[in-house]
């Protein structure tokens, strides 16, 4: 069977757990590391607030393989740099063959500082 993406790139997911509560009730979180790919990684939009802050966000949309286990709780590093999933990841099969796409992983990262 060939990837559907096979001239993509390697990825890592970082799968968020919550493991427990601190003593003020707070979760507390584990981590585990995953690659997958072949994958897409495709930059999105990228804005700067300048108001009372200097703050720069950068989107990307990345597409891992069908069945991968990926959700909101997670992170998306590519090319070292970590990006904080947003929102559901996007599952689709086809209603007519049966076939799948990749999913679709919608992620974020924020830089810089805010009063």
């Amino acid at each position: 069977m060939y990837p559907a993406l096979p001239h993509g790139q390697m990825v890592t997911l970082r799968h968020r757990v919550v493991a427990g509560q601190d003593e003020y009730g707070n979760d507390t979180l584990s981590f585990t590391e995953v690659q997958v790919g072949p994958c897409s990684v495709q930059q999105g939009h990228s804005g700067e607030v300048i108001s009372y802050t200097d703050r720069v966000t950068t989107d990307i949309t990345v597409y891992v393989p069908y069945g991968t286990d990926v959700a909101f709780l997670d992170a998306v590093i590519v090319n070292d740099v970590e990006y904080e999933v947003t929102g559901d990841p996007a599952h689709w099969v086809s209603p007519f063959s049966g076939h799948t796409a990749p999913i679709r992983v919608e992620a974020q990262i924020v830089k810089g500082a805010s009063p």
